[in-house]
């Protein structure tokens, strides 16, 4: 029951960030916003099939393929999000330190390994050390400091979710999954201030 409700929420607050980011992007005809608009998108077609499965069937999907799919195509959205605000070469004093991102991401999907696919894992190792290394890459950057803040935020959430689903799984309060998930649910509409400080 919890898990639904925190999922309708999510569904409701992606729903209204991805009707902003739309009339923004009519409004300003801007590929950065478009690029948002794809991000809330992907991100709530995965949560809608999520929810539906739960709904229909009450349980998760054994299979997540639609959702997964969706959840990484909003993964590669932010992370271009990211590289049209500011493109790849500009090193700044982050430099040395990007590295941490993806090799972070890599020693994650190996502990994850031990619950789940090891081909999923990859994948999610993947984006998420792409968008760690960019997200640092670009946290000095006057220009990119909200967004590459929100990308880092967003990505250790998701870590967080992660793991707090490894360890609990109890349909109650205080299974930290659900409170991960629901400040991944705060997070979704800072994306637009920092999306707009970007521009």
């Amino acid at each position: 029951m919890i898990e639904s409700l925190e999922n309708i929420l999510q569904i409701l607050v992606v729903t209204c960030c991805l009707v902003i980011a739309v009339i923004r992007g009519i409004a300003r005809k801007s590929r950065l916003w478009l690029l948002l608009t794809l991000f809330y998108g992907s991100w709530l077609l995965g949560d809608l099939y999520w929810v539906a499965f739960l709904v229909f069937f009450s349980k998760t999907p054994q299979i997540s393929l639609v959702s997964d799919l969706s959840w990484y195509a909003s993964f590669v959205f932010l992370y271009m999000l990211l590289r049209d605000v500011s493109p790849p070469g500009k090193d700044g004093a982050a430099k040395k330190l990007r590295w941490l991102g993806p090799i972070f991401a890599l020693g994650m999907a190996l502990f994850f390994m031990q619950w789940g696919e090891i081909l999923g894992n990859l994948i999610y190792a993947g984006l998420m050390g792409l968008l760690l290394y960019a997200a640092i890459s670009r946290i000095t950057e006057r220009r990119c400091v909200c967004l590459a803040s929100m990308i880092l935020i967003f990505c250790l959430l998701e870590f967080g979710l992660w793991v707090a689903s490894c360890f609990w799984d109890s349909d109650s309060v205080a299974n930290p999954y659900y409170w991960f998930d629901l400040l991944l649910s705060i997070c979704f509409p800072f994306f637009l201030p920092a999306t707009k400080k970007a521009m």
